[in-house]
């Protein structure tokens, strides 16, 4: 009789042991998950992919991401890879924080078409995508655009350079890297704006962005067409390269560009570069972080945001300058 009291008796302890196993795994479990939101605060998880950080603009764009990121209180970071041109290397960068798993991505996409198979992943995923500075025209799933109208920056930059100028008189354009889309649309929106003021354009060439190579294109430009009065570029660096081709010729004709780096207007504002179209690279960045945090809150986001531009002339720089510098801690 003894032996058949013994056996529920073994039976109860054993299962009261194994209830305090696993009430000791659950406060395992639940203190790791606790570690694990203490470790990010809570925070949301964004990240900012850019196509490059060496040059001022794109530093511009990371300042206005990372005062968002303070501000909301968000768990971000800022990556890019190391020139414009690296079109695979920043895909490869949008597969990798696609595994990393955020509750957002702002973008900034090198080219447009070969981002657009990786980022169809982050829709099935339900991960939400902020295009800036340059949209993906053909991708409907994209939860908004926030950047300058670039079609109308290369029109207001022809208007500009228009004003100075008589109707039959001859223009250079200087283009970003072929294909990009920026400097397509800013282009399209130049040659518009020049045509409708009746001038010639006399030759339209790439300089890739950049302004050492802007300085020899440009100086090739002035060899071939030495009755060039006017030069549009499709950004601020090779706008200050193609200064330095003209002076080095001993000619002062008008020379736009379109940013409004710093460098630029502290050129305009000695008088040398004539004109910079300003986009707002900080303001992009900012406002992607902040419609990142509202996509991720499933609060209504507009498709398109258009985050503007100034005219930077003689008149306004030095105002522009002090901004601008104010907004990178100088």
């Amino acid at each position: 009789m003894k032996k058949l009291f013994a056996i529920p008796l073994i039976l109860t302890m054993m299962l009261s042991v194994l209830a305090g196993c696993s009430g000791q795994a659950d406060k395992g479990a639940g203190a790791a998950a606790g570690d694990q939101q203490a470790s990010s605060g809570g925070k949301p998880k964004v990240t900012v992919i850019l196509m490059e950080l060496s040059a001022q603009y794109f530093k511009f764009m990371e300042a206005g991401a990372k005062a968002a990121f303070a501000e909301f209180g968000v768990d971000g970071k800022v990556i890019a890879p190391s020139s414009q041109s690296q079109v695979i290397e920043q895909v490869n960068m949008i597969e990798t924080t696609l595994n990393e798993k955020p509750d957002a991505l702002v973008l900034m996409p090198s080219q447009p078409e070969s981002a657009l198979p990786v980022l169809k992943k982050y829709k099935e995923k339900g991960i939400p995508v902020i295009l800036t500075d340059t949209d993906v025209p053909n991708w409907e799933d994209k939860t908004s655009y926030i950047g300058t109208n670039n079609d109308q920056a290369g029109y207001t930059a022809a208007q500009l350079i228009a004003k100075q100028l008589n109707k039959g008189d001859k223009v250079a354009i200087l283009e970003g890297i072929a294909g990009t889309y920026a400097s397509e649309t800013r282009i399209a929106g130049a040659k518009r704006g020049l045509t409708e003021a009746g001038l010639e354009i006399a030759i339209s060439q790439s300089a890739d962005w950049d302004r050492v190579k802007a300085t020899s294109v440009m100086e090739n430009i002035l060899q071939a067409h030495p009755d060039i009065k006017a030069v549009v570029c499709a950004n601020d660096e090779m706008a200050l390269g193609a200064v330095r081709a003209t002076e080095a010729k001993g000619l002062k004709i008008p020379v736009v560009g379109v940013d409004g780096i710093i460098e630029a207007v502290e050129s305009v504002n000695k008088g040398v570069l004539f004109a910079s179209v300003a986009q707002k690279p900080y303001d992009m960045g900012y406002l992607g972080v902040k419609n990142a945090l509202k996509a991720i809150k499933g609060e209504q986001v507009e498709k398109r945001i258009d985050s503007g531009l100034d005219i930077i002339t003689k008149e306004n720089a030095e105002e522009k300058l002090k901004d601008l510098k104010a907004k990178l801690g100088q």
